[in-house]
């Protein structure tokens, strides 16, 4: 009997959703991205239980993806522990005292190769008419770009292209009513 095609392709990425505040997390959500025939389907799972959005490619009206500084810092931190700790073993006459402390440096060196070639980090939304939605998955800059990548022609196929001098006078009409409200406000 012959297999029916795929419905669904997974697209690059997966990240964690956390709800609550910046802090302290109430619950923790594994997210991927899978992209249909007319979609994109965003799979949250948190434990038993897994929950669906869907955006069809029609309704979406921007992707942004805004580059962070939070691989920057935790970089420059891991680098910081990894020489702390490799000068403190310098320093330490015991054997094993300065096996673990080298090996602790070593682990923190580790840590900052690995951040480094996943990439910088980036926060990803994905923009309808009727909310903005945050793409966990699309966490690091290469995975929006390969996922960005992968939808393009389907977003285009399903929307159609804006010309660039229609895109031009469409974009300055916008900053033209945005500056005349903010000189309205302001007076």
């Amino acid at each position: 009997m012959p297999r029916a095609p795929k419905e669904y392709r997974r697209l690059p990425g997966r990240g964690t959703l956390l709800d609550g505040d910046k802090w302290y997390a109430t619950s923790r959500a594994l997210c991927t991205v899978w992209m249909g025939s007319d979609h994109l389907l965003l799979v949250s799972r948190a434990g038993y239980t897994e929950n669906y959005k869907r955006f069809y490619f029609r309704d979406i009206q921007a992707i942004i993806i805004r580059k962070t500084v939070t691989s920057l810092i935790g970089n420059t931190v891991m680098i910081i522990l990894a020489i702390g700790f490799i000068l403190w073993a310098a320093e330490v006459s015991d054997a094993t005292g300065k096996f673990v402390l080298a090996f602790l440096g070593g682990f923190f060196i580790f840590l900052t190769l690995l951040s480094l070639w996943r990439g910088s980090t980036c926060v990803t939304q994905i923009k309808t008419a009727v909310q903005t939605e945050r793409l966990a998955p699309w966490n690091r800059m290469r995975a929006a770009r390969k996922g960005m990548a992968m939808i393009r022609p389907r977003l285009l196929e399903a929307q159609g292209e804006l010309p660039q001098e229609e895109f031009k006078a469409r974009l300055e009409e916008q900053i033209l009513r945005q500056t005349g409200s903010s000189a309205a406000e302001s007076s």
